[in-house]
């Protein structure tokens, strides 16, 4: 963790807290039963298209999220408050009240919970805040998008991307306890491609994700994409045939891999409703599904994985969590009680604020060592553009290559390829893993819908795969 992390509690979620405990407090007077969550973002966001800086937002949004429920009958609401406003929450939450009773029973529906409450000496309100991203000048963002214009200004190109950063907060209690717990955390992430007007408008793309700005380099994004132009406008173009080749995945492509696969096969919900790659009565856990090179956890107290929150956004202590050990399947997430209670099973983690790591290996830790050891004929894919399940009941997917797909042999870059599209099974991609990076990266998998919330795959710098399907190549590279 970076040293200019701020782990002090601010003034702010100490208010927000106290402010939780005083409406659980007339809720359990009231005899209401319920869990109250209050989420905040602070967002800061440049985006640049077409070399033209099209949008520069910052934006503050705050919500309370209130759930009641008396014995199978359950009711949800949200709304805004100010901090000086509990009389407007308790009327809210006494409007919920009056509803509560002409809400349908749900048969399955089990009893509320305790959130997590801290052990003796044990630390349940996190902070782990970068005051320079909560006070992020928006000419730092710009800046970055004119070094990349600087550094191509011999060059005919169009840059585009975006440079967003802030804060997330959230707090949860309900009225089985007496304590708030409270999180707080800072992150950026980046995403810049380059258009090469001059070169059949092939793209370069470089990424970055963080917790604190000090893990910010600019000079390393932009050396990352002055390699990738050198590589696609001095290597001659070629297009391969239909088959099976080994393919090294960049860490970008490979992280994504890993994002779908875990939907498909890691969360409890899509294994219970029948909807993932894994059945009933044919898998279970102990099983072995991959081979025994992949290894992948999600640790809240690992050091090394950029957003470590001990507790889930749903109250649940998050402990270590081996996912995948050595290729044997050992645990699943289940997140949400109201799937939970359906299949009776236990909430076990919050999905939602995990954090995977995929361990890495021996295998080599830079490009050009990695260009090094392949010697019979290798794809390299960078990126993979627009994935999505073909058949998830057998793990199958497809997905194009984008942004530098290149041929080696020899020791050697032979060529630049189009994109290629790949027509594959996860049970395939994971099962042939001829080796991992000994280079750990972070690759950023954030959406942009809701409320800011930082997620990021931790994954080997590259990862070799053997006989992947590739069916076709498109006329772009």
């Amino acid at each position: 963790m970076s040293s200019n992390i701020d782990t002090s509690i601010s003034l702010k979620m100490k208010q927000v807290k106290k402010l939780l405990q005083n409406l659980n407090q007339f809720m359990q007077e009231q005899d209401i039963t319920g869990t109250v969550t209050y989420k905040h973002e602070d967002s800061h966001m440049v985006r640049c298209g077409r070399s033209q800086i099209s949008l520069n937002v910052s934006e503050q949004g705050e919500k309370y999220f209130i759930a009641l429920q008396k014995g199978k009958r359950k009711i949800e609401g949200s709304t805004t408050a100010q901090l000086d406003e509990i009389d407007k929450l308790k009327s809210f939450v006494l409007s919920l009240q009056e509803k509560l009773q002409f809400m349908p029973e749900v048969n399955h529906s089990g009893p509320l919970e305790p959130i997590a409450e801290a052990e003796v000496g044990e630390k349940l309100d996190i902070s782990k805040v970068d005051p320079s991203i909560l006070n992020i000048e928006s000419a730092i963002m710009v800046d970055l998008f004119k070094q990349v214009e600087n550094s191509f200004s011999d060059q005919n190109v169009e840059i585009s991307g975006a440079f967003s950063a802030g804060i997330q907060s959230y707090a949860i209690i309900n009225t089985l306890v007496e304590q708030a717990i409270t999180y707080q955390g800072s992150d950026y992430n980046i995403e810049l491609v380059v258009q090469l007007l001059d070169h059949n408008k092939k793209e370069l793309r470089v990424s970055d994700v963080g917790c604190s700005l000090q893990q910010f380099e600019s000079t390393t994004l932009i050396n990352h994409l002055k390699k990738m132009f050198l590589l696609k406008t001095k290597l001659v173009q070629q297009d391969i045939k239909s088959g099976e080749y080994d393919v090294v995945f960049y860490a970008d492509a490979f992280a994504e891999l890993t994002n779908y696969m875990a939907y498909l096969t890691l969360q409890g919900e899509t294994f219970e409703y029948g909807m993932g790659m894994l059945q009933k009565g044919k898998h279970q856990l102990g099983d072995k599904i991959f081979a025994e090179d992949l290894t992948i956890i999600d640790d809240p107290a690992d050091e090394s994985l950029l957003f470590n929150r001990p507790i889930g956004q749903n109250g649940i202590k998050r402990n270590r969590f081996p996912l995948i050990t050595k290729g044997v399947l050992a645990n699943m997430f289940y997140s949400a009680k109201e799937d939970c209670d359906r299949f009776n099973v236990q909430v076990n983690n919050d999905v939602n604020v995990a954090g995977l790591k995929v361990l890495t290996g021996d295998g080599p830790e830079n490009f050009d060592e990695m260009v090094k050891t392949c010697i019979k004929p290798t794809l390299f894919i960078s990126y993979i553009h627009y994935m999505n399940f073909t058949n998830p009941a057998k793990g199958e997917f497809t997905g194009s290559s984008r942004f530098g797909t290149f041929l080696i042999e020899n020791g050697k870059i032979a060529s630049q390829l189009k994109n290629q599209r790949i027509n594959d099974s996860y049970h395939n991609i994971f099962n042939n893993i001829e080796w991992l990076s000994s280079t750990l990266t972070h690759i950023n998998t954030s959406n942009t819908y809701d409320m800011r919330n930082a997620t990021s795959i931790a994954c080997p710098q590259f990862v070799k795969v053997n006989n992947v399907n590739i069916t076709g190549s498109s006329q772009s590279a």
